[in-house]
């Protein structure tokens, strides 16, 4: 096993690339001897960092079905109050994938797999999220042709990779990136106002019966 991925599954780092940062610095050793970013371990080799040795931690995964009013963060912003108010305290240092503004619900992933994270997060990786949208309005064809070719935000265009209409006000969209409120701004761009926005999917985690403001703990057999 490489070394960067020994030293996330012994608690020691929180990510491969953490662990090449410590590893480059010197900062990681296997019996006795500085590792390098191409070393190979056994499971019984002792891999310290910084002198302190690790131990084998399975790693937490965990879907949770955000309520309007929460914000996804560790640190409370003004008076609204963060997931983690909602979560069990040893859920505390999770980190988030697929963050949601305050005013919009549904699901959200949280792991302490560093690794998991940053493959479900970054825009690279093309992991699929689904939203239900349901606007102020009518929507016009007109404007669906629009939305699909793309609305530009902040110099770039964006657009939708599936949009699927339930009914007259009410859609399913699909995007492979979010950005900030990039779906109310889109919306907003061509005169509608989002009234209510749920995610429903993250890649291949999907909310099914999750109750607002519930959490359920993902295996890692799931996350294969």
């Amino acid at each position: 096993m490489r070394i960067n991925k020994r030293l996330v599954e012994l608690g020691l780092s929180d990510s491969r690339r953490k662990a090449d940062m410590a590893i480059t610095a010197g900062e990681v050793t296997v019996n006795g001897k500085i590792a390098d970013l191409g070393t190979i371990v056994e499971p019984d080799d002792t891999v310290l960092m910084k002198g302190k040795l690790g131990e084998n931690k399975k790693p937490i995964y965990v879907a949770f079905n955000k309520p309007v009013g929460y914000v996804c963060s560790h640190i409370a912003q003004g008076n609204s109050k963060t997931i983690f108010s909602l979560l069990p305290k040893s859920f505390a240092n999770l980190k988030i994938a697929g963050r949601l503004d305050e005013d919009s619900s549904g699901l959200v992933i949280l792991s302490s797999d560093g690794d998991f994270i940053h493959t479900l997060s970054h825009p690279s990786s093309n992991k699929e999220k689904e939203y239900i949208v349901i606007l102020n309005k009518p929507f016009l064809a007109l404007d669906l042709k629009l939305l699909k070719d793309g609305v530009e935000i902040d110099g770039e265009n964006r657009s939708f990779k599936k949009i699927a209409k339930l009914n007259v006000t009410t859609y399913r969209l699909t995007l492979t990136e979010g950005r900030n409120r990039q779906i109310r701004r889109m919306f907003e761009c061509l005169g509608y106002e989002v009234m209510h926005l749920q995610r429903v999917r993250v890649a291949k985690f999907e909310i099914g019966t999750l109750s607002s403001g519930k959490h359920m703990v993902i295996q890692p057999h799931e996350v294969l």
